[in-house]
């Protein structure tokens, strides 16, 4: 049974006639001197009575699922007979529990070769976006930037993790269609963190949901461009300009320090990069993802990404 309240942290009211109604919960951090990225991402499919994801560490090492430090990542194991996502224990090893509500996290894994302990204290409130653009991922979703604190052991080593990264919920239908193209950038500081979503467009990545938070001020973005650089069709570089509601505006670029692809869902391909932005002379660390429909990714234009 799933604990539901229908809060941040909780589980949410199901279509009990909808399979592929998803929860997911996802803490993203970094090590960037190790250019080493650390995912716990968990999804629920409640319909069908499974769950799956896992603990996902990667490097400039390698960028495929079998070749990085480590990938594990579960299918359609059963759920628990009570999960209440405040203080969630799932037997694939991860521990997830809410110190206060909306702002401060514990999360833990252990399996095998690899021990983690993170907490994450927000810096940004945990405010719902809505589903515009997204209504093939989610309902309700949330973006939220915060320090991670704490400690990765993997292989007989031990690093420390202390860095600005993000964490995101997201609840609803999640249908993967053969349609899906879409980037999902962000990063994040203690005074300064965006998110951003764009889809490729006639005149280039349109920019059409995200948020820019400065000096503890978050709002929703008006609009923006961004250009993603290829060589041979591996990302090189990522211009990005946003602007919010009240028309503040930040402009800069990133370059990847790793990356990695895998298939998080049937029928849907997403290559991740850690990524060092340069934002109005400011370093910061976050992501781009690239997120393609399998059918998109066969039948894409390759000479466009050379």
């Amino acid at each position: 049974m799933l604990v539901v309240e229908n809060s941040v942290d909780t589980f949410h009211d199901w279509d009990k006639f909808q399979p592929a109604w998803t929860e997911t919960f996802w803490y993203g951090a970094w090590i960037p001197e190790l250019a080493t990225t650390v995912y716990l991402y968990h999804w629920f499919r409640p319909v069908l009575g499974i769950y799956g994801g896992g603990c996902i560490v990667w490097d400039a090492d390698a960028y495929l699922p079998w070749d990085i430090p480590a990938f594990h990542y579960e299918v359609n194991r059963p759920l628990p007979a009570r999960a209440d996502l405040r203080d969630l224990e799932l037997d694939c090893g991860s521990r997830l529990r809410t110190i206060e509500e909306g702002r401060r996290y514990e999360m833990s894994y252990s399996r095998r070769d690899i021990a983690l302990e993170l907490r994450f204290d927000a810096v940004t409130p945990p405010d719902i976006v809505s589903a515009k653009g997204m209504s093939e991922f989610f309902a309700g979703h949330i973006d939220q930037a915060g320090r991670y604190s704490g400690f990765l052991e993997l292989g007989g080593r031990r690093h420390e993790v202390d860095c600005f990264g993000i964490r995101d919920r997201s609840w609803g239908a999640r249908v993967i269609t053969d349609d899906i193209r879409m980037n999902y950038c962000h990063g994040q500081s203690e005074k300064l963190a965006f998110v951003c979503y764009s889809k490729p467009g006639a005149n280039g990545d349109e920019v059409f949901k995200g948020y820019l938070a400065r000096d503890g001020k978050r709002l929703s973005l008006a609009g923006g461009t961004r250009r993603s650089i290829y060589a041979s069709e591996i990302l090189e570089r990522v211009d990005i300009e946003i602007c919010d509601a009240e028309g503040r505006r930040i402009r800069g670029h990133g370059v990847p320090v790793n990356r990695m692809v895998y298939e998080p869902y049937p029928n849907l391909i997403t290559w991740l990069h850690l990524m060092r932005w340069e934002i109005d002379g400011e370093i910061i660390y976050g992501e781009e993802q690239d997120v393609w429909s399998v059918p998109l990714w066969h039948g894409r234009d390759r000479a466009a990404r050379i």
